[in-house]
């Protein structure tokens, strides 16, 4: 059997299946792998998974290309690795997926690259909706359930914690600086970026948690079963996870911050109180500086990376080294565009944020 017989039945399965060289540039993308990011293999093929496309984030929020790197490791020490991490879709938003690594190796045994071959997680079902019809119940730009059926759950959820039967935790989650986008770009590309923040949102949640878009750029989110600590943690979780998506457009990347505002239900309360509790968490932290999580216990610290600007192989950019680690000051923390050169140069410091509205 022929190499091309092999790589039909890659392309076959609905696994991603890439390999890379010494140089962690990319030299295999299967059909599997088109499919659960949406980049094509023309359209990666010859460059690293850190040039714009990829860039694995895990669940603490660091940035995998500059330190954890399972491919790095494995291409190390020749012993195989596994994790859990948030990929880069080609629409922007972050997708849930396992990865494995295994080393590849010539007839002399010597390491000449890696494959990694990754799967979506059991993930929330409103994680990867596409764009539905105006008859169906979701939201059709988003892919998300609407107000309507956000209400609708939100009054049997509530009445279950009055009755002491579950516990309840909602997230009220704004686009940062949202109208920027739409003046900027236009409302095409509102569209696409609400809903890249409404798909990273449904990949932040488990599978029995519910993501609503509220209105506008607003979303709601309702966690039953969870606790302080399992909201607080879902609610930085989709804050890190939209700080860390883009849309793409030529040399420049739309990104979108959220503001979030955390709380439990309580018993006895109305599902009008519990909305106006969360909604005004959400506005302290608008006040606070946006792209932050404000909760019952107060504002949340951050111990994510700072996320990876521009499209150049984040490892050789002189910038980053000294400021990987450090959280944006306040000032930095808005809907912002990114001007950067073709793949492959080094990063330039040409940030232009988009100033202009209040919300």
């Amino acid at each position: 059997m022929d190499k091309q017989f092999y790589q039909d039945l890659l392309d076959q399965i609905s696994d991603g299946v890439y390999f890379v060289d010494r140089d962690r540039r990319i030299t295999y993308w299967n059909g599997g792998a088109e499919r659960i990011t949406g980049y094509t293999a023309a359209e990666v093929l010859g460059h690293s998974c850190s040039e714009g496309i990829l860039r694995h984030v895990n669940d603490a929020g660091h940035q995998l290309c500059l330190d954890g790197c399972p491919l790095a490791a494995v291409m190390k020490d020749g012993k195989p690795r596994e994790a859990y991490v948030y990929l880069h879709h080609k629409d922007g938003h972050r997708v849930a997926v396992n990865v494995r690594g295994r080393a590849l190796r010539d007839p002399g045994g010597q390491i000449m690259g890696s494959v990694e071959i990754f799967s979506t997680r059991v993930a929330n079902p409103y994680a990867g909706q596409r764009h539905v019809r105006k008859v169906d119940s979701l939201d059709p730009v988003t892919g998300l359930p609407p107000r309507r059926v956000g209400e609708l759950h939100l009054q049997t959820l509530t009445r279950a914690v009055s009755e002491q039967a579950a516990t309840l935790g909602v997230l009220f989650i704004d686009a940062d600086h949202f109208k920027d986008v739409n003046d900027t770009f236009g409302h095409k590309t509102g569209d696409e970026a609400l809903r890249m923040v409404g798909q990273s949102l449904a990949n932040a949640l488990r599978r029995g948690d519910l993501p609503v878009r509220w209105g506008g750029e607003e979303f709601l989110a309702l966690l039953p079963g969870t606790d302080p600590a399992g909201l607080q943690a879902a609610g930085e979780r989709v804050r890190m996870l939209s700080e860390n998506s883009w849309i793409q457009r030529n040399d420049t990347q739309v990104r979108v911050t959220v503001s979030v505002g955390a709380t439990m239900a309580r018993k006895g309360e109305s599902p009008e109180d519990l909305i106006d509790r969360a909604d005004a968490y959400m506005y302290a932290s608008k006040r606070g500086g946006r792209n932050r999580v404000t909760t019952d216990d107060g504002e949340l610290t951050s111990n994510a990376d700072r996320p990876i600007q521009g499209t150049a192989i984040p490892w050789k950019t002189s910038a980053w080294a000294a400021q990987r680690h450090r959280r944006p000051e306040a000032k930095e923390q808005m809907t912002y565009t990114v001007r950067v050169p073709p793949r492959g140069e080094l990063l330039e410091e040409d940030v232009r944020h988009v100033h202009g509205s209040t919300a």
